[in-house]
């Protein structure tokens, strides 16, 4: 695919076609660094893979003032437009860890191979939290907008994302990982809830 500037004019500029807006972004990113900062993640540096058009920056900048942030950016058209770094996050392998990674609506758009890579270095990459999300097939069929969403993706099951991450991290809810060995408090009903067959009679 070509990240080029008709694909950022469509799905991220135009309120005609965009899937969200920059105020979107701006409350993900401020609920994510939100959550982390709640949850006692000391934040340093901040990688935000596949960053686009950068538009978590503003949320870091706001609950991170001192911290560290990198935009990793395959396409050449945003490196050259914002100064992002040029990589992939399937091979990305900078000198230090992050302690905060943002990796939003990435890897749908890589292979098969090349998003297991990414995923293992993920586990690499964040040395404290991670927030991860992704179009998988479930949300294909039941929650996304097909008449505005990129459907030149890969439609991955959830499972297949989730047996990956759980070799490096544990989940906090939200969309935010802890990198495992890494054990934030949470009470029990802040904590990700299992899903458990109804018994027999009880109302769901």
């Amino acid at each position: 695919m070509k990240f080029d500037a008709g694909f950022y004019q469509r799905y991220y500029r135009d309120p005609d076609t965009r899937v969200a807006s920059r105020a979107d972004a701006l409350r993900l990113g401020r609920f994510i660094c939100a959550y982390t900062a709640y949850l006692g993640f000391m934040v340093r540096r901040v990688l935000d893979a596949g960053c686009g058009l950068g538009q978590m920056k503003p949320a870091v900048r706001e609950f991170f003032p001192r911290a560290r942030y990198v935009g990793l950016e395959a396409s050449e058209y945003l490196c050259r437009r914002h100064g992002w770094v040029r990589g992939s996050v399937a091979d990305y392998r900078p000198r230090a860890a992050f302690d905060l990674v943002i990796c939003h609506d990435v890897l749908q758009y890589l292979p098969d191979r090349e998003a297991t890579r990414a995923l293992r270095n993920l586990g690499q990459l964040s040395r404290g939290a991670l927030y991860f999300s992704v179009l998988t097939a479930e949300d294909w069929r039941r929650n996304a907008d097909r008449a505005l969403t990129d459907s030149g993706v890969r439609l991955r099951p959830a499972a297949w994302y989730r047996s990956r991450l759980a070799r490096y991290f544990r989940p906090l809810g939200g969309g935010l990982m802890a990198r495992r060995g890494y054990s934030p408090l949470l009470w029990e009903l802040e904590r990700p809830w299992r899903r458990q067959a109804p018994r027999r009679g009880e109302l769901i």
